[in-house]
């Protein structure tokens, strides 16, 4: 197995970063691309879910993996169900077999999808024979997934009536539901999203005029840059081509942790100030029912710099790539952080086997006492035998490695799973000052 350690920088970081582009984004695009090829897209994401995005719709055999990419899987179910005459086998990690998609393919069962479970009854691999579909109205469990609903959504405009998608009970990640609209908005596709109802028109070819696209920067990846800012003493971090009117909800991260970083926009970029001067104790609740996937770079800043928290909405964590709601419990702990999990929920608390309110963060003083024996002691302390387990989950990576500001150094299991979403993550690190050894374990 391979791992790396990350050591802290020796000097107060100033980088300028591109960041990938948003995964999230490039993946409906390429679905409404499948479906009017009149469109081109520029920027594509150079993440493994979007060239695997790209391969499966480009692919010929029956048997598609798409192995623990659950973007892939659950928007393919749908685009490959919507495809008279092809017939697909989606494969799968063991991880992906665990993850439901009962409710998707129930609604697709609906419209005349043709769908069977290769294994276990409600979840992945699917053999599926794409059928002519007949758009209605159908009801759907929100709380579940917004892919989903997604998936749906970008389909309608290619089958027969269009489609009426009635919401029911407590939506979840709604920012991704929206992001789909607006982005089918955008490409001319007729969409109506009011309430907890969407309404989606068929579309006709002979409507659509050539349509250039460019993704944006991913504001997702941008949440690890907020995490190094307000973990770091006196840093300045530009991300280039980030924009605050995306309608990336991950965008919330920059007023989540408006205390810890400061925030401005110069021309098209974006740049970032670690802002200790305003760094607080004070306990709030915050709720990521609706932007999950900020939640391990938010749990970690938080823990880090002493700041108690409760953090709620997180009972869609359980189904990522990891258990993140486990995973994040289980990582911090044994760094001596106290972190309690109940039901769909997270609490970061004070603890005596850490100092999380005075980390080691690289000042002009601190630079000049760093004394590297002191250093190798406490990392010696603080995580012998720990390394940090990433569970195959790319964001628990990120999330973790920036703790070498607090210990000087950590060491990150599978450093390769980042690739899922921000391939070239540590060669960014590293243009901001932090030391990598890779090695194996």
């Amino acid at each position: 197995m391979k791992a790396v350690k990350v050591i802290s920088p020796k000097k107060p970081i100033q980088c300028s970063i591109d960041l990938p582009a948003s995964k999230s984004i490039a993946n409906r695009a390429l679905i409404l691309q499948a479906i009017l090829p009149n469109i081109t897209l520029n920027n594509l994401s150079q993440a493994d879910d979007t060239i695997l995005m790209q391969q499966a719709l480009k692919s010929h055999t029956e048997d598609i993996h798409l192995k623990n990419a659950g973007t892939c899987m659950r928007f393919l179910t749908a685009y490959f169900a919507s495809k008279e005459g092809k017939k697909v086998n989606l494969m799968c990690s063991d991880r992906m077999k665990e993850r439901p998609i009962k409710t998707l393919v129930d609604a697709l069962r609906e419209l005349g999808a043709d769908i069977t479970y290769l294994e276990k009854e409600g979840y992945p691999p699917l053999a599926i024979q794409g059928k002519k579909l007949i758009g209605k109205s159908i009801i759907m469990n929100a709380s579940e997934s917004s892919q989903f609903i997604s998936s749906l959504m970008l389909i309608a405009p290619s089958i027969e009536n269009g489609l009426e998608i009635i919401l029911e009970g407590e939506i979840s990640s709604i920012d991704y539901i929206e992001m789909t609209a607006k982005l089918m908005q955008e490409f001319g596709f007729r969409v109506q999203y009011k309430n907890n109802k969407i309404n989606i028109d068929k579309s006709e070819r002979s409507n659509q005029k050539d349509f250039e696209y460019t993704i944006e920067a991913d504001w997702s990846s941008a949440a690890f840059w907020y995490q190094i800012a307000a973990m770091s003493h006196d840093s300045q971090i530009t991300l280039n081509s980030l924009s605050l009117e995306s309608f990336q909800g991950d965008k919330i991260i920059a007023e989540l942790l408006s205390n810890q970083v400061e925030t401005r926009t110069i021309s098209d970029n974006i740049v970032i100030h670690s802002n200790q001067s305003k760094i607080n104790n004070q306990n709030y609740p915050i709720n990521l029912k609706h932007q999950p996937d900020l939640s391990p770079a938010l749990v970690v800043s938080l823990a880090s710099l002493g700041i108690e928290a409760k953090i709620e909405g997180l009972q869609n964590l359980k189904i990522k790539e990891s258990n993140r709601l486990q995973a994040l419990h289980d990582e911090l702990t044994k760094l001596g952080y106290a972190i309690k999990i109940d039901g769909n929920s997270l609490e970061i608390k004070h603890s005596g086997d850490v100092n999380p309110s005075t980390p080691l963060r690289m000042t002009s003083s601190s630079i000049q006492e760093l004394n590297n024996q002191a250093i190798q002691q406490s990392v010696n302390l603080k995580i012998k035998n720990n390394q940090i387990k990433t569970y195959m989950d790319h964001r628990m990576a990120m999330a973790f490695a920036p703790l070498a500001l607090v210990f000087g150094e950590v060491i990150i299991e599978n450093p390769d799973v980042v690739e899922k979403s921000y391939p070239y993550y540590w060669d960014d690190l590293k243009k901001a000052g932090f030391g990598l050894e890779f090695f194996e374990v």
